[in-house]
């Protein structure tokens, strides 16, 4: 109990602090390339706020934090969806199986669609105020990664995620390899977990072989610390209200080389063990500050099938849909 006090100290000290650092208008947008890896990936993050990075323990955690993959117990693979801005598609798709005695391994793919774009010269040959050419050109984005997850002992577990990341739009693009770390920790007590990610290690980029920004722009790397446990469950929670209702809190921290400091909050409630209600809450965002969602669950056979759906409410832009299939078998 003297070491929950202690973490539980710890983490409110960290969120007051980060809380403090919301109140500065000053942040460091536009300074970093491949925003699309910031994107959540995975219906169910997204609808508990991106509070992600502690209770997310599929296949999907090898986008947020890789030691969350050790929680695959055989094999599991996952799709997602979601109608981006502008009439842009994201896509993404992961599989991930246990090796007994070696450790979790996953392959992720992910890929944001711009869709056809009007080609327009810069001015007109003819003079024309029109100067669309009839034509038009594509791009996108595009990451492909492979996680590694072990078990050091039967409550830690440590990951790590290479990936390779393109963007190209017309005739140009760029690639470039990036790495992830994380680590999860049960602490035993209550459910509760505290884990550790830092995403997007890697090189500059320039998309112009000559160009008058001679650094290049730098990837967003992306800090996490997160805890998550059982606000009610029968056997492992603080309240008990029988086997049928579970409620799970989850509370992340996030630091970017592009932003302020931000602080995600959300929350999972099962009924039963088909049916699931989320919520969540990130502080320190221009848009896309509320989401909620929903989540089925039904055992097939002898596969453990999901349909996760998530919603996050944006006031300027169009607020995207998120939908995810999983199995695990």
């Amino acid at each position: 109990m003297k070491k929950l006090m202690h973490v539980i100290l710890m983490a409110a000290l960290f969120s007051a602090q980060s809380t403090n650092v919301f109140a500065q208008s000053f942040n460091k947008a536009g300074r970093t390339a491949f925003q699309f890896v910031k994107i959540g990936v995975g219906a169910r993050q997204a609808s508990i706020g991106e509070a992600a990075i502690s209770i997310v323990r599929d296949v999907n955690a090898s986008y947020w934090n890789p030691a969350g993959i050790s929680g695959i117990a055989t094999s599991e693979a996952s799709f997602s969806y979601a109608t981006w801005f502008a009439d842009t598609k994201y896509y993404s798709a992961a599989a991930g199986i246990r090796w007994e005695g070696i450790g979790t391994f996953a392959l992720s793919f992910s890929s944001l669609d711009y869709g056809s774009i009007t080609e327009a010269l810069v001015s007109s040959p003819t003079g024309s105020a029109d100067t669309r050419t009839g034509k038009s050109f594509t791009g996108g984005d595009m990451l492909i990664g492979f996680s590694a997850a072990r078990e050091f002992t039967d409550r830690l577990s440590i990951g790590a995620t290479v990936k390779m990341l393109q963007e190209k739009l017309f005739t140009y693009d760029v690639k470039v390899f990036a790495y992830d770390i994380g680590t999860n920790y049960d602490i035993g007590y209550k459910g509760m977990r505290i884990a550790m990610s830092a995403q997007n290690f890697g090189p500059s980029v320039k998309w112009l072989e000559h160009s008058n920004r001679s650094e290049g722009y730098e990837l967003p790397l992306m800090f996490r610390v997160g805890t998550a446990f059982n606000l009610v469950n029968e056997q492992d929670g603080l309240f008990s209200m029988g086997g049928y209702h579970r409620f799970t809190v989850a509370v992340d921290a996030v630091h970017t080389n592009d932003y302020g400091d931000r602080l995600h909050v959300g929350g999972e409630y099962w009924l039963g063990s088909t049916l699931a209600m989320r919520a969540g809450y990130r502080f320190n965002y221009d848009e896309g500050n509320l989401s909620v969602g929903i989540g089925l669950n039904q055992v097939i056979g002898e596969m453990d099938v999901r349909l996760d759906y998530a919603y996050v409410n944006y006031t300027y832009l169009e607020s995207p849909h998120r939908i995810t299939l999983s199995v695990a078998y």
